[in-house]
């Protein structure tokens, strides 16, 4: 299937700001089930970009530098991407795959979770991700602005609500704890509005990508930008400026089925 892509990232800071140096994950990588046909990648004010292919997860970056005094920043790019998710991906997860991260680290919460979720008769490994990903979904309530970047799957788990990022870091500990591998995913998912995250398990020999958010298997209609252990690794934006702004965020997204 062709899905058809646009990503708008706008950065608003309060003054202006110089020397912004940043690194941007804004197009999809190839991978295997994912192949990028045509894309476009422009900033504004324009900046030259230079492109990194990351060779353990397979990320493409780009990282630029704007240092003229500038108070709006944005990234945006577009393209068309052919996903396959039946594509059999058997490549070995590298072994730190299940090694905690401080975003993802089990406390009493997850712990406990998992420790129902260990009375699961199920079948197979896949059975039991999927078993973890409704676990997950019925213990959240998706209430946005409640969690931030920096916060932990413990602390989302407490709390009882928050976003896609959050479901993903409490979904990848608790596989961790079963000894399934597990990789951060984000991305895009057809529809309009904002980025999504979901997760990418290694279950009887091959990677499956999960969605705890919305209880199913990320499908056809997902497209991958970054993956990583945790969102640390997987982060769609950094940067760093001269200036004692404060910055905030807008993102626009659309994805929609290609002719």
């Amino acid at each position: 299937m062709k899905l058809r892509f646009s990503l708008r990232t706008e950065f608003r800071f309060s003054d202006p700001v110089t020397r912004h140096v940043f690194r941007i994950r804004a197009l999809p990588p190839d991978l295997p089930g994912q192949r990028l046909l045509d894309s476009r990648l422009t900033t504004v004010p324009a900046a030259p970009l230079r492109a990194v292919d990351e060779p353990v997860f397979g990320n493409r970056t780009w990282s630029g530098r704007i240092d003229e005094p500038h108070g709006d920043f944005a990234v945006c790019a577009e393209g068309t991407v052919e996903v396959d998710p039946s594509a059999d991906d058997r490549t070995p997860p590298e072994p730190y795959f299940i090694n905690e991260t401080p975003l993802t680290r089990a406390g009493e919460r997850i712990r406990g979770l998992w420790t129902a979720l260990e009375q699961t008769t199920c079948p197979n490994e896949t059975a039991r991700v999927m078993a973890a990903v409704h676990a997950v979904h019925t213990a959240f309530k998706y209430r946005p602005g409640t969690t931030g970047t920096a916060t932990t799957a413990e602390a989302a788990l407490a709390a009882g609500e928050g976003v896609c990022q959050d479901y993903a870091h409490v979904l990848i500990a608790l596989l961790r704890l079963s000894g399934i591998p597990a990789l951060y995913v984000a991305g895009l998912m057809q529809g309009t509005g904002a980025t999504h995250a979901w997760v990418r398990a290694w279950a009887d020999g091959r990677w499956i990508s999960v969605d705890p958010t919305h209880d199913r298997e990320a499908d056809h209609h997902y497209i991958t930008l970054a993956r990583g252990c945790d969102f640390a690794d997987a982060a769609l934006e950094r940067g760093v400026f001269r200036g004692a702004a404060q910055q905030t965020i807008l993102t626009e997204a659309e994805v929609a089925a290609a002719a």
